[in-house]
């Protein structure tokens, strides 16, 4: 397993940098084309998700587990940022992106972990 880990400011303006290492990642685990650009949409809205609307400071950590079976991504957002509705519509979205998608809070932090298949379309 080859781990790659990340942290970035709690910002929007850092989302095409979190979308290119996803999509970097992603080829390493030998997703296919479809399977990046889903990734790569993905990795945009649980970044959005993890630092929230509420003007909320601090950063976003992020881990990317290459794996022989595909991708695993986990993002940690800031402190203080609620977690995201299951039912809501940008959950729906990224959970049809991505072969799983699953969200926790710990220690008042939402982490949204994302897996794709290697391989496998979503």
């Amino acid at each position: 397993m080859t781990t790659i880990q990340l942290t970035v400011p709690a910002d929007a303006a850092f989302v095409g940098l979190v979308r290119s290492t996803a999509a970097h990642t992603a080829a390493h685990a030998h997703l296919d084309m479809d399977q990046i650009d889903d990734l790569r949409l993905a990795v945009d809205e649980a970044f959005a998700l993890v630092i929230g609307t509420s003007g909320v400071t601090g950063d976003v950590s992020m881990t990317f587990s290459i794996t022989t079976q595909g991708l695993g991504i986990s993002l940690t957002g800031p402190r203080g940022v609620e977690a995201p509705e299951q039912g809501a519509f940008a959950w729906v979205i990224l959970s049809a992106l991505v072969g799983d998608a699953a969200s926790e809070v710990a220690d008042g932090q939402v982490t949204i972990t994302l897996h794709s298949k290697a391989g496998a379309s979503a």
